[in-house]
């Protein structure tokens, strides 16, 4: 079988022709420009898109200049209540008066919390070519005809903006950290940046995130935007990833992306967030002996492997909770008890303190405020969410995205060349991406990025299901999702976790599926810490010639699936200690998975299909096992076959 572009081993190839070269800073920032786009040289001038030697030094040592100013936070303008940001909105409502009031507290807390020194701790700026391509695009993007910026976020119900509200009226993805950051960059540098020098005024935003999103889900987002940009002649400059709360950390799949990113758009800015809850943060015995804790140390150990942008907000978070420098202890004894970048407590309070005793996802319980129990500023419950942790106050929010822009200025600075950091001594061009995987190198190609999918159902975006269970016709046969036994159906909620669902056991359903001649298949399902269970999988290869032939399994079929033998089919589990959360199964076209039962199911598939003439679809069957009494239920999202 040939290797998607995705995998380790084309990554070799492409290592292997592509080695780092480094040139002195003598060379100038035009030399930069000319070794990093495409330029005519004419007469020792470089010319990129009306770009030249003469029109960029001026410009240089004018950003410079800028972008040092810019990065003393405690001159950035004050929050303003959402409500006194937009036109005709004069009339107060019920909550404004106690948010504007939150607003207040914390314009009076936020310099003395978000220090430069705390910031500090929490980033590494990563690698000098992603930094120095990031100022060539920022310095490029001021002339005319220079596309904008474009940064992408990716994230979860975190980044989303759920449970965050400066009052009940503020819709959650307004509130939320990523829309905050694109007001801060207008803010802050646009205004400063843009107006004093030619310099980028303009960010093309993708928002990308959605709830329950981990970096399995972004590894199926990837084709259609790596897509879209290649198909303009376009470059992603920025992604910044806010998955971590998401990621199930067993299988590599931050990694993954981090490749296929680094292969697709070799000059991207990636900054990958590590959030502050309180697994993250864990506790004063290890931060006194320096542990880690297990999903931060992979989580870092991908950020070190691929020089990536870093912001540690559990390590932010542990400086202000735990270290005995002055300017942290002098906080704990301000605010004592209280945590102040991120909630570390996962419980609400009353307004007299008096903590609840059992979580409540609607706000004002009884008509009564209720607060982030011991966190400062006290944030009001303005939105219906659990998990106070995962689903922070607005003020957290602000706190990241302030963090974020920080290290994108800094990062500037860096690429810019304007004082001595990193590498800054020296010009690097063409990084090559690195040969070995930081985990082991099986679990990543088993984590499959499928660049170039045959066939893809999603049910985000195809809603239709046949109900075959009565039918066996040539119509319901040709339908790429088909009921044929129990109560599958197509279903979303609030918070647009959209699948194909069912509740009954022994259920079936079918996913007709495209296919090569050795297929690997990934199949996103959502696991929970309740109602949801185990379901079984297996596969019925399809010739061309039999496509509209073949009869449909039904519900006389379903105790097949207890003869391994005859009939073999995987279990999945979708159960999971505790979040509601997608997770990922890819079935290998390479008999290589680590899991016995996967290798014999796709070996005896990949048997018949070589057995059979001209097979051109999988059908897919799942099955609801229901093992579990209540724990009944089971959710399809995705399924690719590559």
């Amino acid at each position: 079988m040939t290797l998607p572009r995705s995998s380790t081993a084309q990554s070799k190839q492409l290592a292997s022709r592509s080695q780092t070269q480094r040139l002195p800073l003598a060379l100038g920032l035009a030399a930069f420009l000319a070794i990093n786009s495409v330029y005519m040289v004419k007469r020792n001038k470089v010319f990129l898109s009306g770009v030249t030697t003469e029109n960029i030094e001026p410009k240089h040592k004018n950003v410079c200049k800028d972008i040092n100013s810019l990065l003393d936070i405690s001159q950035w303008p004050e929050i303003v209540f959402f409500k006194d940001r937009l036109p005709g909105n004069s009339n107060d409502e019920e909550g404004d008066a106690l948010g504007r009031s939150t607003v207040t507290e914390f314009n009076k807390m936020r310099n003395a919390v978000l220090t430069s020194a705390l910031v500090d701790e929490g980033i590494s700026e990563g690698g000098m070519h992603a930094a120095q391509s990031f100022a060539k695009r920022v310095l490029e993007s001021g002339f005319k005809e220079a596309r904008p910026l474009s940064i992408a976020v990716t994230g979860n119900s975190f980044t989303i903006g759920s449970n965050c509200g400066e009052n009940m009226r503020q819709p959650s993805d307004e509130c939320a950290w990523p829309s905050r950051l694109a007001r801060r960059w207008t803010e802050v540098v646009t205004r400063s940046l843009g107006n004093a020098t030619d310099t980028n005024t303009k960010i093309e935003w993708r928002m990308l995130q959605e709830n329950a999103q981990g970096s399995n889900n972004v590894a199926h987002r990837l084709p259609s935007l790596i897509d879209e940009y290649h198909s303009e002649n376009k470059t992603l400059d920025v992604i910044i990833l806010n998955n971590g709360l998401s990621d199930n950390m067993e299988k590599p799949w931050l990694e993954a992306i981090v490749r296929v990113l680094l292969e697709q758009f070799p000059q991207i800015l990636i900054i990958s967030l590590i959030d502050g809850v309180p697994d993250n943060v864990g506790s004063l015995d290890e931060y006194q002996q320096n542990i880690q804790p297990e999903r931060v140390r992979k989580t870092i150990m991908t950020q070190e492997h691929y020089n990536l942008t870093r912001v540690d907000f559990a390590r932010m978070s542990q400086f202000l909770s735990y270290s005995e420098e002055e300017r942290y202890a002098s906080l704990r004894r301000q605010y004592p008890g209280s945590s102040l970048l991120w909630p570390q407590l996962g419980q609400m309070e009353f307004d007299n303190g008096t903590i609840l005793t059992e979580e409540i996802a609607g706000p004002r319980p009884n008509g009564l405020e209720i607060y982030w129990a011991r966190y400062k500023p006290q944030v009001a419950k303005t939105k219906s969410a659990y998990y106070p942790t995962n689903h922070p106050p607005w003020t957290t929010h602000q706190y990241v995205a302030d963090t974020v822009l920080f290290t994108l200025i800094r990062v500037l600075r860096t690429g810019m060349g304007c004082a001595d950091s990193i590498n800054a001594h020296e010009v690097v061009t063409h990084p090559s991406l690195p040969e070995a995987t930081a985990a082991d190198e099986a679990e990543v190609d088993r984590c499959f990025v499928c660049l170039e999918p045959r066939e893809r159902l999603d049910a985000r975006t195809l809603e239709s299901i046949v109900n075959g269970t009565g039918f066996d016709d040539l119509s319901v046969r040709e339908s790429p999702v088909v009921v044929t036994c129990g109560d599958w159906s197509w279903v979303t909620d609030e918070r647009k976790r959209s699948g194909w669902q069912s509740d009954q056991a022994g259920s079936l359903i079918r996913f007709r599926l495209k296919v090569n001649e050795e297929p690997t298949i990934s199949l996103t399902y959502m696991a929970s810490h309740a109602s949801f269970g185990d379901f079984q999988v297996t596969f019925q290869p399809i010739s061309k010639d039999n496509a509209s032939m073949q009869p449909l399994m039904g519900c006389n079929d379903v105790a097949k699936f207890e003869n391994q033998t005859l009939f073999p089919s995987k279990k999945l589990e979708g159960r999971r200690s505790k979040y509601s959360l997608w997770d990922t199964f890819v079935f290998p076209g390479k008999v290589d998975s680590n899991d016995h039962i996967t290798n014999e199911l796709m070996r005896k598939t990949l048997k018949k299909m070589q057995e059979l003439s001209d097979i051109e679809y999988v059908d897919m069957y799942i099955k609801n096992v229901n093992y579990f009494g209540d724990r009944k239920r089971v959710k399809i999202q995705t399924i690719t076959s590559c």
